[in-house]
């Protein structure tokens, strides 16, 4: 037979594991809603990155 100590350990444990779920949430729908802009700033990096490595090999050629 359970009693009532071990009865609130586990809807404690529940509550906990639920926020903990809530919160682990949360945290990938911002980082989903960041990694879209993360991708642009990196492929504009990377192109700007290009562009200088290529006016920097005209320019050594002169």
């Amino acid at each position: 037979m359970l009693d009532v100590q071990q009865i609130l350990k586990w809807i404690v444990t529940a509550i906990v594991l639920t926020v903990a779920i809530v919160l682990f949430g949360v945290v990938l729908n911002i980082a989903g809603f960041l990694l879209k802009y993360a991708v642009k700033v990196l492929i504009m990096l990377l192109i700007v990155a290009v562009v200088v490595r290529f006016f920097e090999l005209l320019r050594r050629r002169r």
